[in-house]
């Protein structure tokens, strides 16, 4: 394991995606605790076991429909607001990924979700894909969120569109 302070002089920027969702800060908090609670809304998580719950030094892993498998370790855990994890490969990708809650109104809350990669490549072209790619992620990661929370009923893969990354397309042969 690196050197967390050393790691963040190589961050990148934070990419904020913001999502309102039909729901208390108190259900928002319910269902981001849960263990296992991405299979409910990540359009692109084929499974998240889950090794040690909950709070600081929690630890769980995201299977994604791609084959990538992300391990997720929380680093803050702030009762009813949100929490921050590093997800990383076991090779390249590696992130910090903050999770708040703000309440607008009795009813109606935000769920702020903001990613950060490590920079390996500080080119501004890949940069510039990143934070396009990053941002389509997390927009479809709240959208799953809300449906979920609006419905009750998990998402299905993709269905607010695949991503390169983390869901290609399904074929119509995967289909039948």
């Amino acid at each position: 394991m690196h050197n967390l302070d050393q790691e963040t002089t190589n961050l990148g920027e934070p990419i904020i995606q913001i999502q309102s969702v039909e729901a208390t800060k108190e259900e928002v908090w319910q269902e981001i605790t849960k263990p296992g609670n991405l299979e409910d809304f990540h359009p692109f998580c084929q499974s998240n076991p889950v090794e040690i719950w909950p709070g600081e030094g929690s630890r769980d892993k995201i299977y994604y429909y791609s084959g990538l498998v992300l391990a997720r370790e929380f680093i803050s855990w702030i009762e009813g607001e949100g929490y921050d994890l590093i997800a990383s490969a076991e090779v390249g990708m590696r992130f910090k990924v903050s999770w708040r809650i703000t309440e607008e109104e009795q009813g109606l809350s935000c769920l702020n979700l903001a990613i950060s990669p490590y920079i390996m490549d500080n080119s501004e072209k890949r940069m510039k894909q990143y934070t396009r790619l990053l941002a389509k992620y997390l927009d479809q990661v709240l959208q799953g969120f809300e449906y979920y929370m609006h419905t009750g009923k998990p998402v299905a893969r993709n269905q607010f569109g695949s991503h390169r990354w983390f869901s290609p397309p399904i074929s119509s042969t995967e289909n039948k």
